[in-house]
């Protein structure tokens, strides 16, 4: 299945059902691999006797923020991405990015931080240049690496209204409360990657399903100082994860009070974390837990969805927008885009943006 679906879908900058179904045609024993008539969650209860794998395997579907009940069978596929390596960069995720940014200044390019883009001007039909609120800067390409559905909102100009269909960044993915945080763990062994399941599986998603918290959440605890099988003596880094819904979904037309949330959650992820006897020193406080509305707020017209569409429905990998848009000159890159969320994917998208500008560059 994975050596079937990783050339035509995460390789491809453009996926393509023509391709896919003609694999498919040839290799017939795809289809009842493929479950197409059950969702992911269904596919794990079929799979697996015992209740406890089925919920560990279905947290695949949120590492791309998505529903287990909601979203296809194929996410499966990751366990077998995973099983060849998980791997983490020295020095933290920001050293990854300082290092693209240096590669990219030894090649000529100048960086102009916290410079807020009013609008994308074209000509002819064309991308042309960026404004910022201090310069224009004509281009020969743009690369936006924001969520997708700021461009069909307006975001930045006009312009980029029809860059997408409004159905590749429609049915939002999930959020979350984050905790980020130092102090000392006391209770539990933990190492680098930590997972606190949900007592009740069948009931663990239900709340998000229609758009509420959670009572009886799963946590993922990262301690960022243990990767290596390393024992800190010191304070250390801590991120704690809870899935949240996105600010707005279809089930309420206002958002609810965030910092009222944000409250509950704290509350809910320090009750959760004391019941499986695990407590830290200092208590992490309010001011730690980053919510759906902060992310909203960083990335305009996300909804705080942090994986940009929700991997619902069996054709939704088809649905994502892709480097190239309706824009000649306006290209995508990021977890909005194809392939997908996280950073792997993320990167990925990236080069086939590359790809798609030095290819359209030199045509006329």
């Amino acid at each position: 299945m994975y050596e079937a679906f990783d050339g035509p879908m995460m390789q491809a900058p453009t996926p393509s059902v023509l391709r896919l179904s003609r694999i498919v045609a040839a290799n017939p024993r795809l289809i009842p691999a493929m479950d197409p008539m059950r969702s992911f969650a269904g596919t794990l209860k079929r799979q697996f006797s015992d209740p406890r794998l089925a919920q560990l395997f279905a947290r695949y579907a949120t590492y791309v923020g998505g529903l287990p009940g909601a979203s296809p069978a194929l996410l499966g596929l990751i366990w077998h991405v995973e099983s060849q390596g998980v791997w983490h960069v020295k020095g933290g995720m920001f050293q990854l990015a300082q290092s693209i940014a240096d590669s990219a200044a030894a090649f000529g390019a100048r960086f102009h931080y916290d410079s807020h883009v009013t609008r994308i001007e074209t000509q002819g039909g064309k991308a042309c240049a960026v404004h910022t609120a201090q310069m224009r800067l004509p281009v020969d390409a743009v690369i936006f690496n924001g969520d997708p559905r700021a461009l069909t909102t307006g975001a930045l100009g006009p312009a980029g209204t029809t860059a997408c269909k409004a159905q590749a960044v429609s049915a939002r993915s999930l959020s979350a409360h984050v905790m980020s945080f130092a102090a000392r763990p006391h209770g539990l062994p933990l190492a680098a990657h930590n997972v606190l399941f949900a007592k009740d599986p069948d009931q663990e998603y239900k709340p998000l399903a229609r758009g509420a918290l959670q009572s009886d959440p799963t946590l993922y605890i990262c301690a960022q100082d243990r990767f290596d099988g390393a024992q800190p003596t010191q304070p250390e880094r801590f991120e704690i994860i809870l899935n949240s819904p996105p600010t707005r979904t279809p089930h309420h037309s206002e958002p609810p009070d965030p910092e009222k949330v944000k409250q509950q959650c704290q509350t809910l992820i320090l009750d959760q974390l004391a019941a499986q006897g695990l407590s830290f020193t200092p208590t992490p406080r309010i001011a730690s837990t980053t919510g759906p509305q902060d992310f909203a707020q960083m990335f305009p017209a996300s909804n705080g969805a942090l994986y940009g569409r929700a991997p619902h429905g069996m054709m939704a990998a088809f649905k994502r927008p892709t480097a190239r848009t309706k824009l000649p000159g306006l290209y995508l890159t990021g977890g909005g885009a194809h392939p997908g969320a996280g950073v792997p994917m993320a990167v990925l998208s990236a080069r086939h943006a590359a790809e798609a500008i030095l290819s359209d560059l030199p045509l006329t």
